[in-house]
Order: structure tokens, then sequence, then C-alpha cells
């Protein structure tokens, strides 16, 4: 691997050559120009860590080529050749923002030269990384406008995975079925280096155990048994981008070695193959399962766990962001209004509050098959309401007390943030209508949204 790019500009061809094999011996990256203006065109079209550049050249002066670099390049580190003559102007062009200068002739076996070169590179590499991590934090900081929630609990999991996004480590996503463990790995691969490259999704679960080894790693022609042609693993076709692993806990324990060894190598075999495949990927994992307790059954590698468990993200269920509900449901409501050409202007509030009640163990998965379905039930240019929710959720509702006496009775500072969202997001921001629905007086709602840091015009659309 190179030490570094260099660039080198001089008028002189013997100079360009001898400095080109001094520093190509020393691991250096090399290319040379005796023009000015081709170096600044080289310099659009590719990074440099380095310019090395005489002072005097009759295209243009070291200094004003070094102004000419600035414009559009702060980055590259600029170190100048100058004569003992012409010190006065390369103090002058360091306050122009070269790094320094390096008197002529070059003394090549002086160490202040090499450390001159050595931390002029290393300056340059990380403005780069800089640059790059500044970019990636912008694109970090934009709205992850696939995941719809108000809750505080998953705005803060959204601001997590905001800051390790753009860093390449392993992720274990924990939570029950239908939280949306895939919508948080698609967002963390958004929001990272890798997002033009392939997302790939996979269910451990789904895959038998014979077929798992080849589904992952490829295959070679005549493998096995119905191998009539080579083929690509899963990671291999993922090469730069993600895979996420749902359901990981499934996989079985001969296979997690293999996932473990290919976490630690990035190398891959295609099954009947010797030949070794360098592949670029960065690994999502999900369970609904605890893995811990897997580890200790001897059912579950520790280095593996360990491994994938970079960073640790817990999903909430729906039934503790019920906030979240009545905007999911609005969303759902519109995504599937426009999918089977209806016009549904919205739900009925006692729809909406059995919504609400339910305790819905398949999450925002169920939420959205019943609001699909409940879609489909009501008429054009009406509502959803409460017949067209499904019967199981009527006859299984759980009791989310609307009326204040009742939350009371289960007071605690997170109940009550829900409790209080859930009457706004029915009443749409309107307090009157929510001191209303939970039978007290407007003024001690209002004390209560304070208290709670509430603000009523995020429920108002």
């Amino acid at each position: 691997m190179s030490r570094g790019n260099i660039l080198i500009v001089d008028d002189e061809e013997d100079i360009l050559l001898t400095f080109q094999m001094i520093l190509e011996e020393e691991g250096y990256f090399v290319q040379t120009t005796n023009s000015p203006q081709k170096a600044l065109e080289i310099l659009r079209n590719k990074d440099f860590d380095l310019v090395l550049s005489d002072m005097r050249m009759p295209e243009m002066s070291g200094e004003d080529f070094l102004k000419e670099l600035r414009k559009f390049n702060k980055i590259t580190s600029f170190i100048i050749m100058t004569a003992y003559g012409t010190i006065e102007n390369a103090v002058r062009c360091m306050k122009e923002g070269a790094f320094h200068y390096i008197t002529k002739p070059v003394d090549f076996n002086s160490p202040t030269v090499w450390k001159l070169i050595e931390e002029a590179v290393e300056k340059a590499k990380i403005l780069r990384e800089n640059k790059k991590l500044k970019e990636e934090l912008e694109v970090s900081r934009s709205k992850i406008d696939f995941i719809i929630t108000k809750n505080p609990t998953m705005e803060s999991i959204l601001e997590f995975v905001k800051k390790i996004a753009p860093f390449d480590t392993t992720v274990l996503i924990y939570g029950e079925s239908g939280v949306g463990k895939e919508l948080i790995a698609r967002a963390i691969h958004k929001l990272s280096s890798r997002r033009e490259k392939p997302f790939i999704a996979v269910n451990c679960a789904n895959i038998s155990m014979e077929l798992m080894e080849a589904e992952f790693f490829g295959y070679k022609k005549g493998a096995f048994t119905g191998a009539t042609e080579d083929k690509e693993g899963i990671l291999e076709k993922a090469n730069g981008g993600t895979v996420f692993l749902d359901e990981i806990g499934e996989i079985p324990y001969d296979m997690q070695a293999k996932f473990l060894r290919f976490l630690e190598t990035k190398e891959i075999r295609r099954v009947g193959d010797d030949k070794v495949i360098k592949v670029d990927v960065r690994i999502i994992a999900a369970t609904n399962r605890n893995l811990k307790k897997m580890v200790q059954e001897n059912r579950f590698r520790d280095d593996l766990y360990y491994r994938i468990a970079g960073f640790k993200i817990e999903i909430p269920p729906l039934r503790e962001r019920k906030d979240d509900i009545p905007l999911l449901t609005n969303y759902f409501i519109e995504k599937y209004s426009e999918k089977y050409g209806k016009n549904i202007l919205g739900i009925k509030p006692e729809a909406l509050q059995l919504l609400i009640k339910y305790h819905w163990p398949g999450n925002v998965r169920q939420l959205e098959n019943t609001i699909a379905k409940a879609v489909i039930l009501a008429d054009s240019d009406g509502f959803i309401e409460r017949h067209h929710i499904d019967s199981e959720i009527e006859v299984n509702v759980e009791e989310f007390p609307l009326e204040y006496s009742e939350a009371k009775k289960i007071h605690t500072s997170k109940f009550m943030k829900t409790y209080l969202g859930v009457l706004l997001s029915i009443t749409e921001g309107n307090i009157s209508q929510a001191a209303k629905l939970a039978k007290i007086e407007r003024q001690s709602l209002q004390k209560l949204i304070k208290k709670y840091g509430i603000n009523p015009a995020d429920y108002r659309r």
C-alpha cells in the first residue's frame, strides 16, 4: 500500500526523474509534470497528499501556482522548493497556505527533509478524513424519512443511529417481531458511506441448514448435485455494501464458526472452491431472542456474539410507544389509500382509541396489515370506523385509561408522557378536547403538559 500520493512540479526533467525514483523507493506513489497548469488540471481530477513544487518556473511561479491551487483545494499539502536567495518568497508562500519549504539542492539524506514530507502527507490525510467525516455527518443529520415516530425513546434511537452509521462497525438490533428492525438497519446503511452499494436483507430462519453455506458464500460448479454453474453468495453480491442478518440466532452452531472467520478475515471461499475472495461488507444483525442466554446454553458462540455486538440497539415494542399509533395509522391510511385507489379521509376517534388500547403482539407490521384491510373495507370519501377494524383487536384490547383519574392509578413519568401524547394525538393537539376526553379541567391539563415537556403543536396536522 502506498504511503501517500505526491505530485512533483519542476521545469527541470532530471530533477523530476531523480525525485520520483527516490520517493518511490520510500513507498510513495509519485506523479510528475514540468507544467504548473498541467499540475492544476491533475489536481482537479485526483487526490494528492502533497505537492512538491519549484519556486521559479517559466510558466508560473510556485507562489502563483499555490494561489491557484488554494482556490479549489485546501487539503493537499504544499512544499515549496527554493534556492537560498528566494527564502523570503518561500516564507510568503507559507502565509498563503504552504506547509513548509525545502532549500535546493534538496538533501534527501537529511532526516529533516523526510520528516517534513511525512508530516505534510499525514496532515493532508487527516484533513481529507475530517472532510469525509463532515460530509457523512451532514448526511447523517438529514431526516430519516422512512421511519415514522414521535416517541422520545425512538427519537433517541434515531439520534444514536445517526452517530454510529458513518463508522464501519457491526450492529446488533434487538426487538420483537414486527417492530422495525430492518428499517433501522436500512437507516444505518442509508446514512453510511456504503449507501450507494447494495443492501441485502436475509432472514436466517428461512434458509435451510443444508443450503445456508452455499447461500451465504456461494458455490463452484459441480460442488454438489444441482450446482450446474458458479454462483455468487449473498456476501459476495453485497460487496461494498451492507448485509442485514435478521434472526441471526437461527444460524446453526457449525455455521457460526464460518461467519466468525468471515468477520475476522473479510474472506470467503465458495463451496467446492479453494480460491479465497476478499469481500468488504458491513454486517448488521438482528434477533428477537436472548443471545446471551443462548451463549450460556452453548447454542450461540460467545466469540461471534461479541463480534456482531459492536453496538447494540433495542427497539421498544409498539405497546410501549402508543403515542406513535395515531401517526403511524395516518401514514398507513395515506399509503394504502394511494395503493388501492381510494380516498380515505381519516379514522374515527373511537376506532383510533381501539387501536391505542390494543397490545399489538405483531407490533408495527400488524398495525400496517390492520390498516391496509380497514382501507379496503372503508368507503371512499369516508372514514375508517370501529367496525372496519379486525374483530380480534376488538376482543383483545388491553385497558389504556383515557380518563385522568384512572391514569393516576398507574402513574409513572414514562406512562404519563405516553398518556398525554395519546390524548393530544386523538384530538390533534386540541387541549380543550383533550381535557374533555381526560375529564379534567383545561387548566389542569395545561399544567401536566408543561410539567412533562410536551408541545401540543407537535400533534397538529
